[in-house]
C-alpha cells in the first residue's frame, strides 16, 4: 500500500497546536529554539500564548512551518514515512520540506519572506474569501465570470470551492451563489484574498527573492497546487505562481489515488484535509497527526498495515 503525507494550510491553526509534541520531544524543543534564532520571532509565544500573533499572516506561516518540521521529526522517530506528499496552499511548504527541496533553515527564511510579501499585498489590495458548498463548478464559474477580481481560489472537492477577490464583489457573490442553488456560502476568517490576482505583487516579489535561493529538485513524489498533478519542472516558478493561482486540492488527491495511494496522513490541525479526502473517496484510509492521541492512533494504523 502506498502512503502520502498531506500538510494542512493557513486558516486551520489554533492556539496551543504542537504543544504536546514540544512538551514530550527534545527534538521539537530544538526545532523551536532554532526557529526563534533564525527568524527572531517568539515562536513559543505565537503558537502557545497569543491568538492575535498566531492569526497574523506574517507570523502564522512561519509558525505552521515550524509545526510541519516538528511533526515530520516525530513521525521519523516513529518510523513512519511516505513516498508521496502534497499540501494545501501554505501546506505545500511542508511537502517541499519532506521532499528536501530545501533544509529547515532555508525553508524558514523562504516562508518568512513569503508571509511578509503576502501580508503587504493584503494591505495594499484588501479582499475576502468565501466557501461555496454544494454547487456545480461550471455553474460557479458561470456566475463569477463577470467579476474581474474574483476567481476560484480552492478546488477542495467536486462540490466545495473557495472564491477569492475584492471584498465588495465577494460579498455580492455570496448572496448570488446562495440564490443560484449553492447549499451554503460562508465568509472565511482569512486576512486577505489569497490565491487571486490581488496577490500578484507578492508573487512578483517572491519570484525575485527566489532567484538567489538554492532550491533542489524533489526527492519523492511531489504533487503541486498549481497544476493539481505530479510536479514536473521549474520548482521556483511553481513556488512563486502558487501565491496568486488556484489550489487544486481534489485534483491532487484524485491523481494520487490513481497512482496507487491508499493511505493519507494529514500533518497539521483540525483534520480539515482528512474530511475532504473522505468526501472525494470514502474507501481511502485517512489518519491525522496533530497531538499525542492522534499520533498514537496513526502509529496503530501504520503498524496494522505495514507491521512494526
Amino acid at each position: 500500500m502506498k502512503s502520502a503525507f498531506m500538510f494542512s494550510g493557513q486558516g486551520s491553526q489554533y492556539l496551543g497546536m504542537c504543544k504536546e509534541f514540544y512538551d514530550n520531544y527534545d527534538v521539537v524543543k530544538d526545532i523551536f529554539a532554532k526557529a526563534e534564532e533564525i527568524t527572531s520571532y517568539p515562536i513559543r509565544k505565537i503558537l502557545f500564548e497569543s491568538e492575535e500573533l498566531l492569526n497574523n499572516t506574517e507570523y502564522t506561516q512561519v509558525a505552521m512551518f515550524v509545526m510541519y518540521q516538528s511533526i515530520l521529526k516525530v513521525l521519523e522517530l516513529s518510523n513512519i514515512n511516505a513516498n508521496f506528499s502534497m499540501g494545501l496552499s501554505l501546506g505545500e511548504y511542508g511537502a517541499y520540506l519532506h521532499n528536501k527541496v530545501f533544509d529547515f533553515e532555508t525553508g524558514l527564511k523562504v516562508v518568512k519572506v513569503r508571509s511578509k510579501l503576502m501580508a503587504e499585498a493584503q494591505i495594499n489590495n484588501p479582499g475576502r474569501m468565501c466557501a461555496i458548498i454544494g454547487m456545480d463548478v461550471k455553474k460557479l464559474e458561470e456566475i463569477i465570470e463577470p467579476y474581474k477580481n474574483v476567481v476560484i481560489a480552492n478546488y477542495n472537492s467536486p462540490n466545495q470551492f473557495v472564491i477569492s477577490g475584492s471584498q465588495e464583489e465577494i460579498e455580492e457573490l455570496k448572496n448570488l451563489a446562495t440564490n443560484s442553488g449553492a447549499k451554503r456560502a460562508i465568509m472565511l476568517e482569512t486576512s486577505g484574498a489569497f490565491h487571486s490576482p490581488l496577490m500578484f505583487s507578492a508573487e512578483e516579489g517572491f519570484s525575485k527573492f527566489l532567484t538567489n535561493i538554492e532550491i533542489q529538485e524533489p526527492k519523492h513524489e511531489l504533487y503541486v497546487n498549481l497544476t493539481g498533478k505530479k510536479y514536473e519542472s521549474s520548482i521556483k516558478e511553481v513556488m512563486s505562481k502558487q501565491i496568486s493561482n488556484s489550489v487544486r486540492f481534489y485534483q491532487m488527491v484524485e491523481e494520487m489515488i490513481d497512482s496507487g495511494v491508499e493511505l493519507f496522513i494529514e500533518i497539521g490541525p483540525k483534520q480539515t484535509l482528512s474530511s475532504l479526502v473522505k468526501k472525494i473517496n470514502s474507501e481511502i484510509v485517512v489518519c491525522n497527526v496533530e497531538d499525542m492521541k492522534s499520533l498514537q492512533k496513526t502509529i496503530s494504523v501504520w503498524e496494522d498495515i505495514y507491521g512494526k
